[in-house]
């Protein structure tokens, strides 16, 4: 998403198809169940533990054939690099497992998806703050899916409280209400509703020296594109903070 500094990618090119399974083999577990989480006030969160048992293998493909980039953004007046890595696929250069997933979103949720970004968090230290997917723009009706390839890490949640302001870090929020999801490799995460609208969501960075590996984050958006467009700078705006 903005002044991507040197890639890494590998000698096959960017979104390459997968060879790691055989022609017509399915990647999505047959039983996988969904948990519904109702937040209240028509936000909801959906979690499906192990919908892709083969998730370490698909998050080692795509490892070596997405064309992983790190972005920066202007910060406390100067450019800093974002503390991850981004890429992503669209159409038929997508990684079949992908596709299913995106097959699977459509059917349950009958919305559409096509193309799918992905954040790669290399270490402890890779993170993102609390946020809501803001450049969507309207976010009162959305179905975001948040598929964790790799290691597992926590994927925070909590509502945004009363004072807002630009920007979605500088908000404050119900921090009574925080709740851990902390998806496994194969784990997939739909949030819905007006999840976008009323709460914040965060992979924050590991604490105490501890080890961590690689995850993979394949990220599914979709919004109605009803109700009022959200207006305030979005996470890629500068932010100055002196005169």
């Amino acid at each position: 998403m903005d002044a991507p500094a040197p890639a890494t990618r590998s000698d096959a090119g960017p979104d390459a198809p997968s060879e790691g399974a055989a022609a017509g083999e399915r990647w999505l577990a047959p039983d996988a169940e969904v948990e519904r989480i109702d937040l209240g006030r028509g936000s909801w969160v959906d979690v499906v533990r192990g919908l892709v048992p083969r998730a370490q293998q698909v998050h080692d493909e795509l490892l070596v054939t997405v064309r992983w980039q790190q972005s920066r953004v202007y910060r406390y007046e100067r450019y800093v690099d974002e503390p991850r890595m981004g890429g992503g696929q669209s159409g038929a250069n997508r990684h079949p497992a992908l596709v299913e997933v995106s097959d699977w979103l459509s059917d349950r949720y009958r919305v559409p998806f096509d193309a799918v970004a992905m954040a790669r968090y290399r270490h402890a230290a890779d993170s993102v703050g609390f946020h809501r997917d803001r450049e969507m723009r309207w976010l009162e009706d959305t179905v975001i899916g948040v598929l964790s390839l790799g290691a597992q890490r926590s994927f925070m949640l909590r509502p945004i409280g009363e004072r807002r302001t630009a920007h979605d870090d500088d908000m404050v929020a119900d921090t009574g209400r925080t709740f851990d999801l902390f998806p496994a490799g194969g784990d997939l995460i739909v949030m819905g509703g007006r999840c976008q609208a009323d709460w914040l969501h965060a992979v924050p960075k590991v604490q105490g020296g501890v080890a961590v590996g690689d995850r993979i984050s394949a990220q599914y958006r979709w919004t109605s594109r009803k109700g009022k467009p959200d207006i305030q700078p979005g996470f890629r705006a500068p932010r100055f903070y002196s005169r």
